[in-house]
């Protein structure tokens, strides 16, 4: 049953009535009172809108979301999933099962665990990077640590434990099998433990020993400096500098030298890379640099920093002029069909990926920005420059949309200046609209 769009002839009052009476006794119908309120209800979706942009809601199954734009928005898949934001990036939100995982300030993030994991043993975490780390769990207990005053953190940045007092003054790192302190950082060190051994007094002496997996010592350093990765093995690679003169890598699958440094950049380096069969040269680098494969001779990159790049390998090719002005990306082998070109870092994209579902997402910030197929939006800010962010197309995208096309299993629709007319399905929609079936 279709109605039709409020004409003069048809009172505000009796339009409004004869819809309540038709929606309370069919499972479908579609009402709208721009910018009031809209609403759409099929037998498994409603959705709404009010105020133009800055209300929007959704339901359909187990799925729900709602969004007051720009302050914040939500949604839920089920009991066991949920998410939001506040005033994105201020604020965002993420429950998945038995955690709660909050970010703010874009340094801070708060979770809590109903039961600890296996390689995190807390139900409490709260961050705030880099100064305040506080930890809470059933067996651990609670630690806090305050930097640069004092820290006691168990599996940060790659070590068992990192424990400071008053940085610089005191900094200990513990491995499984060895542990270094400095006191205070950086000139007198000591390594221990099961497999550590080694004494440094920067940048006079320092000789240390980590197992089989390091060693190294200098003397007056930079000016003399020598390390190994695996000493005594087969695998060993060796570094060796003497500072400003010449620097030297030497494993089995590399071999490099590099010359004449000017402060910590070098005039001419040489790599050969035996694992891809590629020679390296720069000079002076890193301005100019060019790889080639050793057996047939062909160039793979040449870089001329910042004028031009290209650069080849085994599933990607790429190039950039003027960076960063203009760059692209062309995918090879198994990534064959994937291309993106980039101007200006975020104000022009254009990228085509042939996975599944496959994407074409094209932007022109501020004029527009396409993610799929047949949609389209103008016009486009934040958005289009990061267009992956689902967030924050969700929150932001409506807000300055004045002309939008969706493209729903085979059905195309369009909309115009906030939605204030919208047309697809065969029917146009103005801003005073009701149906029902």
């Amino acid at each position: 049953m279709s109605i039709g769009p409020i004409g003069p002839q048809r009172p505000l009052p009796l339009a409004v009535l004869a819809w309540l009476l038709v929606a309370g006794t069919c499972h479908a119908y579609e009402v709208r009172a721009w910018p009031l309120f809209e609403v759409e209800r099929s037998a498994t979706e409603t959705q709404g809108r009010a105020l133009g942009p800055l209300v929007e809601w959704h339901h359909d199954g187990d799925r729900r979301s709602f969004a007051l734009r720009p302050l914040f928005e939500v949604s839920s898949a089920g009991d066991e999933a949920s998410r939001g934001s506040f005033l994105y990036p201020l604020a965002s939100w993420e429950r998945a099962g038995e955690e709660l995982s909050v970010r703010f300030l874009g340094i801070g993030t708060y979770v809590r665990r109903v039961a600890p994991l296996a390689d995190r043993p807390y139900t409490r975490e709260l961050t705030l990077f880099p100064f305040v780390f506080y930890r809470r769990g059933p067996e651990v207990g609670a630690s806090l640590s305050v930097l640069p005053l004092y820290a006691n953190l168990e599996h940060f940045f790659g070590y068992e434990r990192v424990q400071m007092l008053l940085f610089p003054l005191f900094l200990k790192l513990t491995e499984p099998l060895y542990e270094r302190t400095w006191l205070p950082f950086p000139f007198f060190s000591r390594v221990g433990g099961r497999s550590g051994e080694g004494l440094r007094v920067w940048p006079i002496y320092g000789h240390t020993v980590l197992g089989a997996e390091y060693e190294s010592s200098y003397v007056a350093w930079p000016f003399y400096i020598r390390a190994v990765e695996h000493p005594g093995g087969e695998g060993a690679v060796t570094t060796r500098i003497s500072w400003p003169f010449f620097s030297a890598l030497d494993g089995p699958m590399v071999h490099s030298r590099s010359y004449a440094f000017l402060l910590v950049l070098p005039l001419y380096t040489h790599t050969v890379d035996l694992r891809s069969d590629t020679e390296i040269k720069g000079f002076p680098w890193p301005f100019w640099t060019t790889q080639t494969d050793r057996k047939s001779g062909d160039r793979l990159s040449l870089r001329l920093t910042p004028l031009y790049e290209d650069r080849r390998s085994a599933v990607l090719e790429s190039k950039f002029y003027f960076w960063p002005f203009y760059r692209h990306h062309e995918g090879l082998g198994d990534s064959a069909g994937y291309e993106r070109t980039d101007v200006l870092f975020v104000f022009y994209r254009d990228e085509v990926d042939p996975a599944q579902p496959p994407r074409h997402i094209h932007a022109l910030v501020p004029l527009g920005v396409c993610r799929r197929p047949g949609d389209g939006q103008a016009l486009t800010l934040v958005d289009g420059m990061f267009p992956n962010n689902e967030t924050l197309q969700r929150l932001y995208a409506p807000l300055y949309r004045i002309f939008g096309r969706h493209v729903d299993d085979d059905a195309t629709r369009y909309d115009l200046l906030w939605r204030m007319w919208t047309w697809g399905d065969g029917k146009l929609r103005p801003p005073w609209y009701w149906s029902s079936h």
